[in-house]
């Protein structure tokens, strides 16, 4: 009876149910049907097809990063046709956590709750410019030098003057911050998996989240071990306020950085 009036007491009323929760297996299913294509594409498809045939091989892998994105969004709507019946908005809502952000400690529902978002993002990006984890990945590159990041696979190879004036790759990186942030890569692991992990992995279902997402990153593998220590972040705001949007908002805003530095490399004022 205790133990019921505990199980009973950790579950919030936007939770999904017991019997809607996610089997171990499935999880793992839709960890690989991500993470597996994306490996794939950078450490055999590029090198063994791409690469040796294009001027800018940096420009064949934004290319094919981004068809594996759109394939995560496409991966995403057909999970959510099959479960979500009658496929409405209301019923999406409930089964992605759609609603406004809530307060764990007042319960009041406001999108001013973003704004806590924004000042991980903040914290984030100051962890990142100081290079606290960089030691964990730098560790894994040193014990392992075929896991260090091959040329094409360096953002900042792709500010190289025959890319100059080409602005149809804007295009392209709109798709890839959309199906990265929004309807891709994040929905799959914040809005499609995170609700459903709780049956699997109880009250560790944040940390889990944490794991299969970065590892998950298999073709950017020289990072992860510093995503290992970061990237539960992601689920934490997500759970704790019971919002999508929290999260997506978090992760998105490193596509600010995207929009910054793209249109100032196409405009040759950044160069390699």
């Amino acid at each position: 009876m205790t133990a019921t009036t505990m199980q009973t007491r950790s579950v919030d009323s936007r939770d999904l149910p017991d019997d809607e929760q996610y089997p171990v297996w499935r999880i793992l299913a839709i960890w690989a049907a991500t993470a597996l294509p994306m490996g794939l594409g950078l450490w055999w498809v590029m090198p063994t097809f791409i690469a040796p045939r294009m001027e800018v091989p940096a420009l064949g892998w934004l290319l094919l990063a981004t068809v594996g994105l759109v394939w995560q969004a496409v991966l995403a709507l057909l999970i959510l046709r099959r479960e979500v019946r009658p496929f409405t908005w209301e019923n999406l809502k409930r089964r992605l956590w759609l609603d406004k952000p809530r307060s764990p400690r007042t319960g009041r529902a406001s999108w001013h709750l973003l704004w806590w978002a924004v000042g991980a993002a903040v914290v984030w990006a100051g962890i990142a410019a100081l290079g606290l984890v960089d030691p964990l990945n730098d560790a894994l590159v040193h014990s392992f030098p075929a896991l260090a990041p091959p040329d094409y696979a360096l953002i900042e190879n792709l500010a190289t003057p025959e890319l100059v004036g080409q602005w149809w790759i804007m295009g392209v990186v709109l798709v890839l911050i959309v199906c990265n942030y929004l309807i891709g890569e994040e929905l799959i692991f914040r809005g499609i998996l995170l609700p459903k992990m709780r049956g699997a992995f109880g009250r560790w279902d944040v940390i889990a989240n944490g794991i299969l997402f970065s590892w998950y990153h298999v073709h950017l593998i020289w990072e992860v071990p510093g995503m290992m220590f970061t990237d539960w972040i992601y689920a934490y705001l997500t759970k704790r306020y019971r919002s999508y949007w929290v999260g997506a908002l978090f992760h998105g805003i490193d596509g600010v950085f995207l929009l910054i530095v793209f249109p100032l490399a196409l405009a040759g004022v950044i160069q390699s």
